[in-house]
């Protein structure tokens, strides 16, 4: 059973963006499964707040959530955004000039 990635609002990104801290890429069945779980959290948390600035915040954070507005953010595997994360590698070239065409 896989740990649920962490998941961090930032108002200010975007209009409202949610990053979801994985290792690697996942798929996007498990980003919805992530978005369910947090909308919950968010629902509970919700609860317990006046109305101000705090709940209007938790309410865009909701509303970002439900319009899918979440980004993965691939952290490395020290989750801390340290690590060597290799999404494309080159092969080490001959340093020689190759000329494609006439």
């Amino acid at each position: 059973m896989m740990k649920q990635p962490a998941m961090e609002w930032r108002p200010g990104f975007e209009g409202g963006t949610w990053f979801l801290r994985t290792e690697t890429t996942v798929p996007q069945w498990v980003v919805q499964k992530c978005i369910a779980f947090m909308l919950k959290v968010q629902a509970a948390r919700r609860l317990g707040l006046m109305p101000g600035d705090t709940r209007d915040d938790l309410d865009a954070s909701i509303k970002a959530l439900h319009a899918g507005n979440v980004k993965q953010w691939v952290a490395g595997p020290q989750m801390d955004g340290s690590g060597e994360i290799e999404v494309f590698r080159a092969t080490q070239g001959t340093g020689k000039i190759i000329t494609i065409g006439a």
